[in-house]
């Protein structure tokens, strides 16, 4: 299946820019990065294209972006 619209607009947007209103939380998990802070990473799927995101939520990565995930959810 083809990106939608709103899942080609998110691709490599900053972490901070909330995701469109047809990505779902599929999950989320605890990371630690060098074992100096820690975040976690969340992974959603669009319920319209059916296209996998993930992206790391932590004060430690303020230049994480949204990228697609592999991940099997």
């Amino acid at each position: 299946m083809e990106e939608c619209a709103d899942c080609k607009a998110l691709d490599g947007k900053n972490a901070v820019v909330s995701p469109h209103a047809n990505l779902l939380l599929h999950s989320q998990a605890g990371i630690n990065f060098g074992g100096t802070a820690t975040g976690h990473v969340e992974y959603y799927v669009c319920r319209a294209c059916g296209v996998r995101w993930e992206r790391n939520v932590a004060r430690s990565e303020p230049d994480a972006v949204w990228r697609h995930t592999a991940r099997q959810l």
